[in-house]
């Protein structure tokens, strides 16, 4: 990840934390020197690379990076409750539908190596 990739970069859904965290972060760092930094919204969902970071000052000084986190604990069971339901009645009005194909997981390989090009739910 470099910095000239970073100038294209609204918002970071970071799954991993960690060093990818790090990686991302750093690219960002120095990002909007002698102008106004293009603010990025960087959102830790998940720490699967790793619990902890090291975050110099500089990076958030010398950048437009924004960070929240989202997941259980960033929003109280009642809001999220009330959100899910709102997001369920919006796809009922609107009658979205998800196309997706059901697979057993044992069946992860030939899934994976298919020239199946719609949505996979692995099943167990």
């Amino acid at each position: 990840f470099r910095s000239e990739i970073a100038a294209g970069v609204d918002v970071v859904l970071d799954y991993l934390w960690g060093p990818s965290a790090e990686a991302l972060l750093a690219a960002a760092t120095g990002h909007g020197a002698g102008e106004a930094a293009r603010r990025i919204r960087f959102v830790n969902i998940g720490s699967l690379g790793g619990a902890a970071i090291n975050l110099p000052a500089a990076a958030l000084r010398s950048s437009g990076v924004e960070m929240v986190g989202s997941g259980l604990g960033s929003l109280s069971n009642v809001t999220l409750i009330r959100s899910i339901s709102a997001l369920m009645q919006a796809i009922d009005v609107a009658q979205l539908k998800i196309v997706a194909d059901a697979v057993s997981l044992s069946e992860v390989e030939r899934a994976w190596t298919g020239a199946n090009n719609t949505r996979i739910v692995f099943t167990i």
